[in-house]
């Protein structure tokens, strides 16, 4: 059975999830960041006979998580969720979107990978740099045209969602530019952000200057920025945590 989460059932959720939010990073960050009280933020629980919870699912600017640390979710009626919901993207570790796969195979299924940042091989970009408000119109225009990265979100979400992470200080727009003309060559950016950790992002070269190595330079160049920031992070990390715990607690 899955029903709709309030508030309250945050603690539930971050019980749940523990420390496995490798595999749920979008669920653990949005839920942490913005809570259920956020308008564009959405949660659901999916439980078994006896209770138990089986997944956890939300629903960020129309884009569709899923999360299971069992694998043992009720695969069909998430997909039948999920077909209801349509959404632009539905995200989850392989092994449990395989499962849920099978019951909406007409859906193409694209793999990534999650790692985790140590260091960089590749030198960083050093004209690239954190772009402003006032350039998040040029750099939605360039994601937005790729059919894959923007394209099922369109403009004006992608817009809104950069704005917001932006003013929020929880996401960051890198790009690099072209000396001649000023065009965007390439943007990298984080997509979510917390003093433990960050997600990157929206990587994308403009197509007239493709094939010549120039995203992972500019990938590398916000990489390098987090990089510098990570003792900041740990710093903050205890403290953070310890309200966080207090809060939910509390509730």
């Amino acid at each position: 059975m899955i029903t709709p989460c309030t508030e309250k059932d945050t603690g539930k959720i971050l019980e749940y999830i523990g420390k496995d939010y490798g595999h749920c990073l979008y669920i653990y960050i949005d839920l942490i960041k913005y809570g259920l009280a956020n308008e564009n933020f959405f949660a659901w629980i999916q439980t078994d006979d006896d209770g138990k919870i089986t997944a956890i699912l939300t629903e960020y600017f129309k884009g569709i998580q899923v999360y299971s640390k069992d694998c043992d979710l009720d695969a069909k009626e998430v997909a039948d969720f999920v077909l209801e919901k349509d959404p632009p993207v539905f995200l989850g570790s392989k092994e449990v979107i395989d499962q849920v796969w099978e019951y909406m195979p007409e859906h193409k299924q694209e793999v990534g990978t999650v790692g985790q940042l140590r260091g960089l091989k590749v030198d960083a970009d050093a004209t690239a740099y954190a772009a402003s408000l006032e350039e998040l119109p040029e750099i939605c225009e360039l994601v937005a045209a790729d059919e894959d990265i923007g394209a099922p979100y369109g403009y004006d979400s992608l817009l809104t969602q950069y704005t917001e992470r932006m003013e929020d200080d929880f996401g960051r727009n890198f790009i690099s530019r072209d000396p001649e003309d000023n065009e965007i060559i390439c943007h990298a950016g984080t997509y979510a952000e917390l003093p433990e950790l960050g997600v990157s992002g929206g990587v994308i070269t403009a197509p007239k200057f493709r094939g010549k190595g120039r995203s992972k330079p500019t990938l590398a160049a916000i990489c390098k920025q987090l990089l510098a920031e990570d003792e900041v992070f740990l710093a903050r990390l205890k403290e953070w945590n310890g309200k966080i715990l207090e809060k939910y607690n509390q509730s």
